[in-house]
């Protein structure tokens, strides 16, 4: 089975509702794209966050593919709290223990009023599971990227301290996929991004 992680397209800024973000009309560029360069994948479903972001970049991509959709809000991207309603600023100066913890890079720190890289994988597990057993062999999971990357550690069992290890944040639409075989699970790919590369602005 190969399970195709990709991040949502880009978003507009943060409005009061995180969750019904839109993508910028860059965002459905790169969603169209991203779309041809699945067509030959053979995808046989999609599963999408419910934020506003993912089910457009589903959209987008089912254009081309033209399978079933199952909407999750397991998939959803991780809640960062405050941080996702005030500047860093304003973490830093009212939450500076926090903002000690995170920088280190250490531990599993939880956002003040959000969640932590454990959270974000209990919830997305429940998807994974079901995905894992449909005896399916391309599944598309449209998503976020600080939920892919819970969804690497989780997958390979390793601490999700170490999630931020994985480069830097994946691009809008890449494409990263874990390979099962034979029992194991392997880190085929990582923030592809080559579909979008040599096309002006859109990375």
């Amino acid at each position: 089975m190969f399970l195709w992680l990709v991040r949502h397209g880009e978003k507009e800024p943060h409005a009061r509702d995180v969750a019904k973000t839109k993508l910028t009309d860059k965002g459905h560029r790169q969603a169209d794209i991203l779309g041809k360069r699945l067509k030959d994948e053979n995808i046989d479903i999609i599963f999408s966050s419910t934020m506003t972001r993912a089910k457009q970049t589903s959209d987008e991509i089912n254009k081309y593919i033209n399978v079933r959709i199952e909407y999750r809000d397991e998939l959803k991207e991780i809640d960062r709290g405050v941080c996702d309603k005030n500047d860093w600023e304003y973490v830093c100066a009212n939450y500076p223990d926090f903002v000690k913890e995170h920088k280190r890079r250490e531990t599993d720190v939880k956002y003040p009023g959000g969640e932590c890289g454990e959270d974000v994988w209990i919830r997305a597990h429940r998807v994974i599971s079901e995905i894992s057993v449909l005896g399916l062999k391309n599944i598309a999971v449209v998503t976020h990227g600080g939920t892919i990357r819970c969804i690497i550690c989780g997958v390979l069992g390793l601490p999700m301290a170490k999630r931020s290890s994985f480069g830097l944040p994946p691009e809008h639409c890449s494409i990263t996929c874990i390979m099962y075989v034979d029992n194991r699970k392997i880190l085929h790919i990582f923030n592809d991004y080559a579909h979008l590369q040599y096309l002006p602005g859109l990375l």
